[in-house]
């Protein structure tokens, strides 16, 4: 047992001393241990069965010591939520608006065209298929295409006017310096 006070000893396993054994190779890689000094120290820590059984194989060589952890950098990418966000540039001038979209009102305006061509042949033939009391229902999708035709359109244009609106403020305010 130790006396009151004082730490008692940690035991150390096989991981340990091979940490130690490691670290002894590397300093005698590096000319700092002789053959015979590396082959009396690598029994030691071999031999060791506390942590305090190491210390005096280190204590005249530099470096990390067995039991130390070592700064390193990670073998792997750091995740991207644990990498610092990066800020968002506030020298380039944020659009007030999104860019127009195009291609809808076309596509709506090509439905409604084909739709004009359907009905008077839906018109013709449904009542000689046998169902005369529903070709009026052909009706519905064109009105829908109509109503949200005209708006599409309308949105369109309301884009490029407030895209155009933006381009002239823009050269304004180069032109004025700010």
């Amino acid at each position: 047992m130790t006396e009151q006070g004082q730490p008692r000893p940690q035991r150390i396993g096989d991981a340990e001393r091979d940490s130690a054994a490691e670290l002894l190779r590397e300093h005698m890689a590096q000319g700092r241990l002789s053959p015979e000094e590396f082959d009396e120290r690598i029994g030691a820590a071999l031999q060791a069965k506390v942590a305090s059984d190491l210390d005096p194989l280190f204590t005249d060589l530099p470096g990390p010591r067995p039991g130390q952890t070592v700064a390193t950098t990670p073998s792997y990418e750091t995740p991207p939520w644990q990498r610092p966000a990066t800020p968002a540039p506030t020298d380039l001038p944020t659009p007030a608006v999104l860019p127009p979209r195009t291609g809808g009102a076309e596509a709506l305006r090509g439905l409604t065209g084909a739709l004009w061509i359907v009905i008077p042949l839906a018109i013709t033939f449904i009542p000689q298929l046998g169902w005369p009391s529903f070709w009026w229902l052909i009706f519905i999708p064109t009105m829908i295409s109509m109503v949200l035709g005209k708006s599409e359109s309308d949105r369109d244009r309301e884009r490029k006017r407030i895209a155009h609106e933006q381009e002239r403020l823009d050269k304004r305010r180069r032109a004025l310096g700010d």
